[in-house]
């Protein structure tokens, strides 16, 4: 069994297609784990969520910043500029597809592989256990009933660059933070506008770049995070706690896979987009 695990999609499902070709990625045997943000901006959301959610078990997902954009959008919230999800809700199978949807992780460890799975970042200030217990905060959620209600007050909300007490407000802090992040300091205060690659303010740095972050340690065993999110950082591929495979396909760059199973250094695999 081999498991991959490609960069953000964003409705690009003929890059996506050709890539697993060039893997000869078998559903029966083989793993796809998703780094978030597998639809939008794109022309084929609808084909992408389509066939994501026909591989059954042997597709793995977590939740991106556009993916809970398309959730909102569904339960009547706001498109914006440059948004291509009409296809989607107005689809005969959108509720299917939106509940298939709405109960995917903001995280996902697998522990004998040793690898974690976020679509933007995590806190410095988390291990991996304080991360796995907010997550599951804000899927469950995503998963009431009242789901919707929570995803459009996400378009509205401000939302904090540290972490706030008042437990509600912190969901929305925390929904950031998995599905946003870039830059942040130490100390956890986050920059929620900054989507260069760099930035002067000796402050803050990229969030896997912190050396005594918590979530590098699970007990004694290293931990590694794959993400997304970030194309103008592009692939991190050689960083010892992290791997970045947002390569702007939907740009006009590249869609990666990356394998894990196998070798301390992922094998990488990549296809031109238009």
């Amino acid at each position: 069994m081999a498991v991959y695990v490609v960069g953000d999609i964003q409705g690009c499902y003929k890059p996506l297609k050709k890539l697993l070709k060039q893997v000869n990625f078998t559903p029966k045997k083989d793993v796809l784990w998703c780094a978030g943000d597998m639809v939008n901006r794109g022309p084929d959301s609808l084909k992408v969520l389509r066939y994501l959610k026909s591989l059954g078990d042997a597709c793995v997902c977590v939740l991106g910043n556009h993916d809970i954009q398309l959730l909102a959008y569904y339960a009547g919230g706001k498109s914006f500029a440059g948004d291509t999800l009409d296809e989607v809700v107005q689809a005969k199978d959108a509720q299917s597809l939106v509940d298939w949807l709405r109960f995917k992780p903001l995280l996902h460890h697998d522990k004998a592989l040793g690898w974690s799975m976020v679509h933007a970042g995590l806190s410095p200030l988390w291990s991996l256990k304080k991360a796995k217990k907010r997550a599951r905060k804000v899927e469950a959620i995503l998963q009431a009933d009242d789901w919707g209600v929570f995803c459009k007050a996400l378009q509205n909300k401000g939302f904090p660059t540290q972490d706030p007490k008042d437990k509600h407000v912190r969901l929305f802090f925390d929904t950031a933070v998995f599905t946003r992040t870039r830059f942040c300091s130490d100390l956890g205060r986050f920059d929620w506008q900054q989507k260069t690659a760099d930035v002067s303010d000796k402050h803050i740095q990229p969030w896997f770049e912190h050396k005594n972050a918590k979530w590098k340690k699970d007990g004694k065993k290293k931990i590694r995070v794959v993400f997304g999110h970030w194309a103008a950082k592009g692939l991190v591929a050689e960083h010892p706690y992290v791997l970045g495979l947002d390569t702007g396909c939907v740009w006009g760059g590249q869609l990666t896979l990356a394998r894990i199973d196998q070798e301390k250094t992922p094998r990488l695999f990549t296809v031109g987009c238009r």
